[in-house]
Parts: C-alpha cells; sequence; structure tokens
C-alpha cells in the first residue's frame, strides 16, 4: 500500500488551498491588465474556452481513475504505458523551466524591498533559486498534510491578503473621484479585441498560461477524503476565484495607471505603490511586497509534488528503474523529487552564466508553454478516447452532455492547446534576437523534450527486463539447490 494510501486524509478546503496555490496567483495581474476593458472578454473567453474543459475533463478523468498519478494514469488506460510517460514527463519537465521563471520573480520583488541593485545581480538570483527551491522540497519531503497547511498560509498571506487590499484599493480610488487613467467605456469596441492580427492572438494565448495547470491537483486526488464528491467541488471552486481575481483585480490596476504604462514585471507594485503614496502609507508597499513574494513560494512548494506524482506512479509501475521507486515514510517519491530539484538547480546555473538572460528568458518561456501543451492535447484525447473504451468505469462526475459533450470540451480544450502550440512559434513582441533563431530554438527544443522520454522508457523496460531475469535465475538456483537436496535425503534412506 502506498504512503499516499495510509497517510491521514485531507478535507475540501484544504484541497482548495493546495489547487489555488498552484494555478491562482497575483503575479500575472499585470499582464491581465495591460488590454484594459478587454481583459474581462479575454478572461472569461480562456476561462469558457480552455479553463472549463480542463477542469470538467480533470474532474471526470480524477474521479473515474482516483489514484495517483494524474495524467500518467489517464493517458495510460487510453494510449498504453509508453505514452502516458511522455505526457506526464511533459508536464513535469515544463515544471522544471517554468518553476525557475517564478522564483526569479520572488528574488526580484525581494530584492526590490531589500536593495533593487540586487535584481540585477546573478548570483543573488542562483542563490534565490537554489535557496526557494531546496527549502521548498524539504518541506514537501514531511507529505501532503504538511503541504496543506503551508500552502494555506502562503494563499492566505501572499494570494488573497494583496488580492483583496488591491481591489479594495481600487474602489476606494474610484469611489474618491480621483482620474480614471484607462477608458472603461463599455463599448464594442473598447471590451472585444480584433482577432485579425498576430499581436491578439499572441494576447489571448497569454491567458490561456494564466489559467493552464488545473489538472496538476489530480496528481493528489487519492488524498482527499470522499475525493469522487470533494474534487469537482475544488476544481469549481477555484476556478471561480481565478476568474473574479484576474477581473477585478486588473481593473483595479488600470483604473489607476494608464494601460500603456503597467510594467509586465512591477505592475503590481507600481498600483501598490501609487495607491499607499496617494493615502500617506507608502511604508506598505514593501510589505505587500513580502507578501507577495510568500504567495509566490506557495505557488512554488505547491508544485514540488505535481507533476513528480505521475512520474512517481509510472517508476511504480516498474515502466522506469527500480532506484527510482524510493519513498519515504510520507508517500513522498525521495529520489525523484532530489533529481527534480538538481534539474531545477542546473537551469539556475545556466541562467545565470548565459549572457543575454532576457533573451534566453523569453525562449525558455516559449519552449515551456509549448511543451506543456502537449500534454494538454495528450489528456483531452485521453479523455474522449476513454469514454469509448472503459464505459464501464464508474464516473461519479462526468462532462455533462454525454459523449457529445465530451466531445465539445475536450473539443475546445485540444483546439486552444493547438493554436497556444502554433503561436508558442512566434516571438513576442519584446524579443530582441531573429524570429528565424527563436522558431529554431523552439523546434529543436521540442524535439529533445519529446524524443528524451521515449529514451528513458525504454531503459526502463531494459531494466525491468534485467530484473526479470535476475528474479528467474535466483528462482532456477533455488529449484536446482532443492532438488540436489532432496537427492541427497532420498540416498540416505
Amino acid at each position: 500500500m502506498s504512503g499516499s494510501e495510509t497517510s491521514p486524509k485531507i478535507g475540501v478546503s484544504t484541497f482548495v488551498m493546495i489547487t489555488a496555490a498552484v494555478v491562482v496567483s497575483v503575479r500575472t495581474l499585470p499582464m491581465t491588465a495591460q488590454p484594459g476593458m478587454m481583459t474581462i472578454f479575454l478572461t472569461l473567453a480562456a476561462a469558457l474556452l480552455f479553463l472549463v474543459p480542463t477542469a470538467l475533463v480533470a474532474a471526470e478523468l480524477a474521479t473515474a481513475w482516483p489514484q495517483d498519478g494524474g495524467i500518467f494514469i489517464w493517458v495510460r488506460e487510453a494510449f498504453g504505458e509508453r505514452l502516458g510517460f511522455v505526457a506526464v514527463w511533459m508536464q513535469w519537465i515544463q515544471m522544471v523551466f517554468g518553476m525557475t521563471s517564478i522564483i526569479m520573480i520572488i528574488a526580484a520583488t525581494i530584492a526590490y524591498v531589500v536593495d533593487p541593485v540586487l535584481a540585477t545581480n546573478k548570483y543573488f538570483m542562483l542563490g534565490m533559486i537554489l535557496a526557494v527551491w531546496w527549502g521548498c522540497t524539504l518541506v514537501n519531503l514531511q507529505g501532503v498534510k504538511t503541504l496543506g497547511w503551508v500552502s494555506t498560509i502562503c494563499v492566505s498571506l501572499g494570494v488573497f491578503l494583496p488580492g483583496i487590499v488591491l481591489i479594495v484599493a481600487g474602489v476606494a480610488y474610484v469611489a474618491g473621484g480621483n482620474p480614471i487613467m484607462t477608458d472603461v467605456s463599455f463599448s464594442m469596441a473598447n471590451m472585444v479585441p480584433s482577432f485579425s492580427d498576430a499581436g491578439t492572438l499572441g494576447l489571448f494565448i497569454g491567458f490561456i498560461f494564466v489559467v493552464m495547470g488545473m489538472e496538476v491537483s489530480a496528481s493528489n486526488v487519492s488524498s482527499i477524503k470522499d475525493a469522487k464528491r470533494n474534487y469537482p467541488i475544488a476544481i469549481v471552486l477555484v476556478s471561480i476565484i481565478m476568474v473574479f481575481l484576474s477581473v477585478v483585480g486588473s481593473a483595479a490596476i488600470f483604473v489607476a495607471i494608464p494601460k500603456e504604462e503597467i510594467s509586465m514585471t512591477a505592475g503590481l507594485m507600481q498600483a501598490f505603490e501609487l495607491y499607499f503614496t496617494k493615502w500617506g502609507m507608502p511604508w506598505l508597499a514593501p510589505v505587500m511586497g513580502l507578501s507577495i513574494a510568500l504567495g509566490l513560494i506557495g505557488q512554488v512548494n505547491s508544485w514540488v509534488l505535481g507533476p513528480v506524482r505521475g512520474l512517481q506512479a509510472t517508476a511504480n509501475s516498474g515502466a522506469l528503474p527500480a532506484f527510482l521507486q524510493k519513498s519515504n515514510k510520507h508517500g513522498v517519491p525521495v529520489t525523484l523529487v532530489i533529481i527534480q530539484a538538481l534539474a531545477i538547480s542546473l537551469v539556475g546555473v545556466l541562467i545565470t552564466v548565459i549572457p543575454d538572460v532576457d533573451n534566453f528568458y523569453f525562449m525558455l518561456m516559449g519552449l515551456t508553454g509549448l511543451v506543456y501543451l502537449v500534454a494538454y492535447l495528450f489528456m483531452f484525447a485521453a479523455a474522449i478516447w476513454l469514454r469509448y473504451k472503459r464505459p464501464e468505469v464508474e464516473r461519479s462526475f462526468k462532462v455533462p452532455g454525454g459523449k457529445l459533450g465530451m466531445w465539445i470540451f475536450s473539443g475546445m480544450g485540444f483546439a486552444m492547446s493547438l493554436l497556444a502550440a502554433y503561436l508558442a512559434f512566434i516571438p513576442p513582441g519584446s524579443f530582441k534576437g531573429s524570429a528565424s533563431g527563436y522558431f529554431m530554438f523552439q523546434l529543436i527544443g521540442l524535439i529533445v523534450m519529446l524524443v528524451i522520454p521515449f529514451l528513458v522508457y525504454a531503459y526502463g523496460q531494459k531494466d525491468k527486463l534485467r530484473q526479470a531475469k535476475k528474479l528467474q535465475v535466483v528462482a532456477a538456483t533455488k529449484t536446482t539447490k532443492q532438488e540436489a537436496l532432496d537427492e541427497q535425503h532420498a540416498a540416505a534412506h
């Protein structure tokens, strides 16, 4: 029996906090605030076309196969163990890159509070990457119960607190008759973007990336009390929180700052500085900065055991070498978690030694999204296939609308994933390198990331075969020795 099955179960409120720590963050508000009133349309469109399909499909799959492993289990049941491993590998490897970028934002936020000069110090960045990730790794080695209360504290103080303060400040700003710095009219031209140019499509895909990650929490579904009932409830609650915070939190920024002047990285602190300085409390801005950093640390902490649970399920199934199957008394895959920490440490070192960090950062983030989208393509395809291949499996929650509903919702998610993958090959406007170089980096990176899991899986199968042969030899040796003893015993009588 796995550690997750013997450890105490967590309630729906704790699971909401764990899931919220994975996907809800105030760090994306400057980006979602930049389109002004269009953020309402873009957020709702991303929610309806991607977040809702992801939440519904993940809820059905997780309640049908409520064991640790998430996307690995779902894709394995549909398309076999090899492709299941490829899917969870893509989900995991994107996290290695993505979490490094989030820790860099944490470092920049802390530098803003302590000494802004540190934000450009590569050694400070590397130190923060190592300290935050290894610290979160040590926390997660204590099991999901520890993860639950850490996530609750970090989400409460680092997401809900600054989010509520920002919203209240925005409302007070407008109610006080202060000038609105962005056009907030409800005209069609001001609220609905034109999708005739690649820039708008790229902007929409940015909103898609904001709502990605909902399925990761399914990796811990076996840790929830009454998972078949509580998992869908938690997913719905987190989805509502995400949409509300994105729309209202973004509005609280662009009503006080012209949308053209909102900084992608410092927009949140711009708003806090403006509000608190205006009301004679500038000392509160650094406090909010530390609070935001805490929330981001909570988000990083919640990703430590997300995709790696899928890798653990792969290892436990015998698809990976035996040494990767080691778990501690809390059911945490120790070897895999340590390898993951070493991988992120390596990415941190690479970021600090590469001369043009900004361009590399953009290319790495593009590859991160591209790799993650491959996992989504597998998930949506598996959901449709399993409705036909495994109809006998009990699903306490089903995507509404029967098979047609599954085709509609999974089809929307699949189509959005394909569109986002296509646009991931196009460099963002702030990228200063060549477009062809950006394209080749994404293409070669994607091919490499796809080839590696097939090679790892093949090695795992060879190791599995070697282990089986060893057992056969041991069994045969025991049989031979026993036969010799029987013959000696017979001869003696």
